[in-house]
């Protein structure tokens, strides 16, 4: 009895035992391996001159690799500065000529030289008509002075020859002076007449004149406003060929390399690239057997002998077009001729300066896909 219940007890101890060492297996992790590589969200970008001025040189280079700018921000001066300055002031000045032209116009300052003139002539006619009438006055005074004196004397000669004291021919001399004196006489009249009939309207005449001068035109003042509108005008163009002459990024990035150098002309691979790098991707190639189990929202890992550390993301982009392989892999087992498609992986915010620093970067990729 003691031999049975013995054995019974070591029964239940060993099954005791082994429900105690029993192990609960986990299943084992699904993953899909495939090749890839670092990329920028958006192409890298290949920073150029304007095209018109693509023969320029460069004067200044203000960025260096591994720099961050930003959008707007001036990578570039080309050595057309100095032109397009002097370009650029000389159409101002010429906006502050054409509206001083314009203010003389409006206050009716703008034919002063004219104007000038025709005062002046105005002054020259009156006074000339002035002297012409003290002058003619003086002459007819004169000449009624001697006409007189004639007279007088002829009366006087007229009866010394009534009494027989004198020749006729004396007598008649006398009154030939006479006759020579009221000719002369009306003469001077008749010329202090004219003056006093043309001096004046050709007075009026030139005061007409001045004052058509002094008046403000409505296409006096159109003709100069279009002018100033012509030179600002020219102002603007000459702001928009100085900005040509700086070069500057188009987007928030980080410069990848540095094509073109101070004096020299840009070059064919432009002056710099440059590519956002906040966001950054690993493009994998999946075989077309493996595509189906590629789902949006997967997580990976991504690695390389290359990089410091392991870096992790999330499919975003899954492609449709299935192709040949583009990443080829140093292993000669691997088929360079399978069907594939590209997969994006979105980057860890973590992980995206780290990869920033290896662009293009060949990496091995492995996909969970019994997380979704």
């Amino acid at each position: 009895v003691y031999i049975f219940a013995t054995h019974l007890l070591q029964q239940q101890l060993n099954k005791q035992s082994e429900v105690q060492t029993v192990v609960v297996q986990k299943p084992v992790e699904q993953i899909v391996a495939a090749l890839g590589r670092i990329q920028t969200k958006n192409k890298i970008i290949s920073l150029s001159g304007p095209s018109a001025l693509q023969t320029a040189r460069l004067d200044k280079v203000l960025v260096k690799e591994g720099d961050r700018v930003n959008r707007g921000q001036v990578i570039a001066v080309l050595d057309t500065i100095d032109q397009l300055n002097a370009s650029l002031a000389k159409a101002q000045m010429g906006v502050k000529t054409a509206s001083a032209q314009l203010a003389q116009v409006k206050a009716g300052t703008a034919k002063q030289g004219e104007i000038t003139a025709a005062q002046a002539q105005i002054a020259n006619l009156q006074s000339q008509f002035q002297g012409d009438i003290s002058i003619k006055k003086a002459r007819i005074n004169g000449l009624s002075a001697q006409l007189k004196n004639a007279q007088t004397e002829y009366t006087r000669y007229q009866s010394l020859y009534s009494k027989g004291a004198i020749a006729a021919v004396t007598k008649d001399n006398k009154f030939l002076a006479v006759q020579t004196f009221q000719a002369q006489l009306q003469e001077a009249k008749n010329s202090l007449k004219q003056t006093l009939s043309t001096s004046p309207s050709q007075i009026a005449e030139a005061k007409a004149n001045l004052k058509k001068l002094n008046e403000v035109r409505p296409v006096d003042v159109e003709v100069a406003q279009t002018q100033l509108e012509k030179e600002r005008g020219a102002v603007q163009e000459a702001k928009a060929n100085l900005a040509l002459a700086y070069v500057k990024s188009p987007i928030d990035g980080k410069i990848l390399k540095v094509n073109s150098f101070p004096g020299e002309t840009i070059s064919e691979k432009g002056i710099i690239e440059l590519a956002q790098t906040q966001e950054m991707y690993v493009v994998t190639e999946i075989y077309e057997t493996d595509i189906s189990k590629i789902k949006v929202g997967q997580t990976a890992s991504i690695t390389s002998m290359a990089l410091p550390r392991k870096l992790t993301g999330t499919v975003e982009i899954i492609g449709v077009q299935i192709g040949k392989r583009n990443v080829v892999s140093n292993d000669p087992a691997i088929n360079i001729d399978s069907r594939v498609a590209e997969v994006k992986i979105r980057l860890n915010p973590e992980d995206v300066n780290e990869a920033a620093n290896f662009l293009n970067l060949q990496v091995d990729v492995q996909v969970k896909v019994d997380n979704i």
